[in-house]
């Protein structure tokens, strides 16, 4: 990728719509555009005029020029609002590549506005993820994140390994000179709210990373217990087919549901069962396998079972699931005994039909994972943070491990210099190309 390259891309979605956006960045941005306007542009100012290119009216639109550095990714960017047409956008971009700009790469509008300082790595991957933003209160921490939130918290621990490192490595390059016993008491004391900080950092990040995605509910049970019939009552549409014959289902369907604003993957699965087709068996053996990755099993019985034993649910999700337990009972409007709960898990019992229990297996999902539109969470993270979080906290833990003396200080130095290293990965103060060509093709072109 070259800093010298003008870039364009769409900024809008793929598809027909009213309105289209054509981004432009780099030094020939101002000029590619006034030739196609036929006019001179002021920053800022919205200007309406054509698009044309060899005498043929493209497109009629609203053109705005942000000249850098006081622009998103610091350099001259321009920006023309047009139709949302397909035809029209591909002309438009056809047009400005043929004057000499490029396309530009997944990400890579985020990429310039990092490598230009105008963001830190956080704030880059926050846009993406409120693109992304499974639920409110994603939104919400995700616009933390943008704003700085996560990142002034590890540049504070940061500065704050800085100030010690100075300190330590002072006195590694006076060796001959004692080190007060006092000042060996208050490294302890700086490493110890090192820690505490730390630590503190990571627990928020292993928040924010679990907000970062849409929580997998499965449903599993026997052939006709309802789950299919679940699964179409809390989309509101018929994805699954239901019909009285076992083994409809034979392979996993999945569908993204706003449950309260909340993004929840539920999994519809084969019923269990011994069978001799072959092919059924395969839909029963991935029902089993997205267990594994599940936050919740929801095991679903009918009125076969008026009594739900813990080797019931044994039968259905295995003897240690990792997973969160809910057994659901279908088809109450039928019922005509009591359910038994001799299990230590939650009972809920429901209608598909005429939607009882419903309500109440929704605010049951919601409160298990810990999610509503209501939660604040302080920033949005991803699995990379609380990685180096966690390696950060191991180098520290390193750097804890013995007492400080005038023998360790070189060792405890080290320690320091890796802890920062870590933190300042997260950030991209102290990173690798092919870490910043993974994060940004992640991204959506024009963003």
């Amino acid at each position: 990728m070259s800093l010298s390259d003008t870039i364009v891309a769409s900024a809008t979605a793929p598809g027909r719509g009213a309105i289209s956006v054509i981004r432009l960045s780099g030094g020939n941005s101002l000029s590619i555009a006034e030739t196609l306007a036929g006019k001179a542009f002021s920053p800022r100012l919205a200007t309406f005029g054509n698009l044309v290119s060899d005498g043929i009216l493209i497109d009629t639109g609203i053109w705005i020029y942000f000249k850098g550095p006081n622009s998103f990714t610091g350099e001259d960017v321009v920006e023309f609002q047009g139709h949302g047409g397909p035809v029209v956008i591909q002309t438009i971009l056809r047009t400005i590549t043929a004057r000499g700009a490029r396309l530009a790469n997944p990400g890579e509008f985020s990429q310039r506005a990092f490598l230009n300082d105008k963001i830190d790595l956080t704030q880059a991957e926050a846009i993406s993820d409120l693109i992304n933003a499974t639920s409110l209160s994603a939104v919400k921490a995700a616009n933390h994140s943008l704003s700085g939130e996560f990142a002034n918290r590890v540049h504070t621990i940061v500065s704050n390994l800085i100030r010690l490192r100075t300190q330590i490595e002072a006195h590694i390059d006076f060796p001959d000179e004692d080190i007060d016993p006092q000042n060996l008491l208050e490294f302890s004391d700086q490493l110890k709210n090192l820690h505490h900080d730390l630590q503190s950092l990571k627990l928020a990040a292993n928040e924010g990373a679990q907000l970062n995605r849409a929580s997998n509910v499965v449903l599993i049970g026997e052939p006709n217990v309802g789950k299919s019939s679940l699964l179409n009552a809390l989309a509101n549409e018929p994805l699954a087919i239901v019909t009285n014959i076992p083994g409809t289902t034979r392979d996993l369907i999945r569908h993204d549901l706003l449950l309260d604003g909340i993004e929840l993957r539920i999994t519809d699965t084969a019923g269990i069962r011994a069978t001799e087709d072959v092919i059924e068996n395969e839909g029963i053996q991935r029902a089993r396998n997205a267990i594994e990755t599940a936050d919740i099993a929801l095991c679903l019985f009918d009125e076969r079972h008026d009594t739900v034993t813990e080797s019931l649910i044994t039968r259905l999700v295995g003897d240690t699931p990792s997973a969160t337990i809910g057994i659901i009972r279908t088809k109450n409007d039928i019922q005509t005994h009591p359910t038994k709960n001799h299990t230590t898990y939650p009972l809920i019992e429901i209608s598909a039909v005429t939607g009882s229990g419903l309500n109440q297996l929704k605010d049951w999902l919601l409160n298990e994972l810990n999610l509503n539109s209501n939660a604040e969470t302080p920033f949005l993270a991803r699995e990379r943070h609380v990685i180096q979080l966690a390696s950060a906290l191991n180098y520290l833990h390193q750097a804890m491990s013995q007492p400080v003396s005038l023998e360790t200080i070189d060792l405890l130095a080290e320690d320091l210099r890796l802890t920062q290293n870590a933190l300042s990965e997260i950030t991209g103060s102290f990173t690798s190309d092919d870490l910043l060509g993974s994060i940004f093709s992640t991204f959506c072109i024009g963003k």
